[in-house]
């Protein structure tokens, strides 16, 4: 069926497949030849590929771009002018290089010269045949602009078959209208690098429509590397290749039978994990919240399920107690034996410490106390110790997970809720690149946060913060047995703190204040856990 909906092949009418090849930003003729290495050996000496190049030389501006030419790049060039198609500018005032500004929905892009580069490409084409366009990164758009002029004065594509290497969407709103009405009915191939730093803008858009979606009936081809083209002699580029090249054959009448249908990869939720400063693969990293009366050695005990099922070589941990010392007094919980050995002597620690005033004064444990609904609970100190949460977070991150134990949750709470009143801020008040990926309020500095055995805010000063729900990636697990599940459930006056997020994964077991250690219920919980960290990791 998804054959059908495209165009039958022709036959050529003489000679053998034209390639016209678009080069992506920051390169030339030399460099593209060399990145299509692999390419061109797949289709063997049966094709005639010819480059097109941008008009607009390329110098490296600071703040603005990512990286200067790396050595290879230039050895590669053989004394070639770097190259771009278009200049662009936005409307951003965080001080952010440009990467950041192309991923921020809210950001507005202007392209100068754009239109003049997709001209030259329907130029080049109506003045020598050409069979397929193959496109690279930035060539990708010039692609896109000139099959939207098409589009738009209902002319068709003049060429069979697009290749799409890194497909970037047009992000300029003004010039992507034409696909906004209508899908080109041109075929398409479209090939990603899951590790691509790009790989979540590419096929989500910053809110724009997805390259992917401009057109009918897509291909869509991935491979496990990042930004570049896949690698020569590995067995998932060979596969990548050969389905390319089936297609092209496909398209240019050389062979009948339609190559086999390849089922579209799901779309990611977030950004490959990546040190941004030189877009490297970096390991995932956790930050975990001690529970109240807590240490750093506890909660490093208390995880170790986890850390196990979530792989000890693919995580990096730090374990963060509370800055407020704790010590028992009447009405507060008793440390356990347990907790006693593993702490071996190391100040117990609050993130903060809470007054409980009752309509009449009694000598009840103080959970019974928060248990009454009459009774007013005030944090102490909430905005110095959030303050200092945020900075930590800022100075030793960047952090992918926060994951929090019981007092840890609510700290947590309360650190969203704080940080979804403020604007994100840029340059002028962060010097690390990972800290301008944050666009907008609802954003966080971390991808998602996981709750083990946590409860809602229980201080009304605090309760607007989740008036609206937040959009952030959230995990409850809970104990069906815990003294504080009843009271977690209820809300008192506010809300059961699920109902804070926007589709949040609740999972249960059947003991009490604790992290899971039960199996099968136990291992199924971690697993469960872990495969929404990695989906949104």
């Amino acid at each position: 069926a998804e054959r059908k909906a495209l165009p039958p092949a022709r036959p050529l009418a003489q000679g053998r497949p034209r390639i016209l090849v678009l080069h992506g930003r920051q390169s030339n003729e030399n460099l593209v030849n060399f990145q299509l290495s692999g390419f061109k050996t797949a289709l063997g000496k049966d094709v005639d590929i010819s480059v097109l190049e941008g008009d607009h030389i390329w110098k490296y501006q600071e703040g603005f771009d990512g990286h200067d030419a790396d050595g290879m790049s230039v050895q590669l060039s053989k004394g070639k002018d770097f190259k771009i198609w278009f200049r662009h500018s936005s409307d951003d005032r965080r001080g952010r290089i440009d990467f950041f500004q192309q991923m921020d929905p809210s950001v507005t892009v202007t392209y100068e010269g754009a239109e003049e580069a997709a001209d030259k490409l329907l130029q080049a084409v109506a003045a020598d045949r050409t069979d397929v366009v193959v496109a690279l990164f930035e060539g990708t758009i010039v692609v896109h602009l000139a099959i939207a002029k098409l589009l738009e004065s209902g002319r068709p594509v003049p060429w069979r078959l697009s290749v799409f290497f890194g497909p970037l969407c047009i992000r300029d709103d003004r010039l992507a209208r034409p696909f906004a009405k209508a899908r080109a009915p041109h075929p398409t191939v479209h090939v990603f690098g899951r590790s691509d730093e790009y790989y979540f803008y590419q096929r989500a858009a910053a809110g724009r429509t997805p390259p992917e979606d401009y057109y009918e009936a897509p291909l869509i081809l991935e491979h496990p590397e990042g930004h570049q083209l896949p690698s020569p002699g590995q067995p998932h580029s060979k596969a990548v290749y050969d389905r390319i090249r089936a297609e092209v054959w496909f398209r240019c009448g050389l062979q009948d039978e339609a190559p086999a249908h390849v089922a579209r990869p799901p779309k990611p939720t977030s950004m490959a994990i990546r040190d941004l400063n030189f877009m490297a693969p970096r390991k995932l990293r956790v930050l975990a919240l001690c529970g109240g009366h807590s240490c750093q050695a506890v909660i490093k005990f208390q995880t170790n399920q986890l850390r196990t099922a979530l792989g000890k070589d693919a995580a990096e941990w730090t374990f963060l107690e509370g800055t407020k010392d704790w010590t028992w007094y009447e009405g507060e919980p008793t440390v356990s034996e347990m907790e006693e050995r593993i702490a071996n002597g190391a100040q117990l620690k609050n993130w903060y410490m809470d007054k409980c005033k009752e309509v009449s004064p009694s000598k009840r444990l103080n959970r019974l106390k928060q248990f009454d609904p009459e009774t007013v609970v005030e944090y102490e100190d909430v905005a110095g110790v959030v303050a200092s949460l945020r900075e930590y977070i800022m100075r030793e991150g960047p952090f992918d997970v926060l994951m929090g134990f019981s007092q840890g949750c609510i700290m947590l709470h309360l650190l969203i809720g704080h940080l979804r009143s403020e604007e994100p801020g840029g340059r002028e008040l962060y010097p690390e690149r990972w800290q301008h990926a944050r666009n907008t309020r609802e954003d966080m500095p971390w991808r998602c946060s996981v709750f083990f055995s946590g409860m809602h805010i229980r201080d009304k000063r605090y309760f607007h913060f989740f008036d609206k729900k937040s959009t952030h990636p959230t995990v409850f697990v809970g104990g069906t047995e815990d003294e504080y599940y009843d009271y977690a459930r209820d809300g008192f006056g506010n809300r059961p703190q699920e109902q804070y997020y926007v589709n949040p994964l609740v999972l249960s077991h059947g003991q009490s204040h604790e992290f899971p250690t039960v199996n099968p219920r136990a291992r199924e919980i971690y697993d469960q856990v872990c495969a929404e960290i990695w989906r949104h990791c």
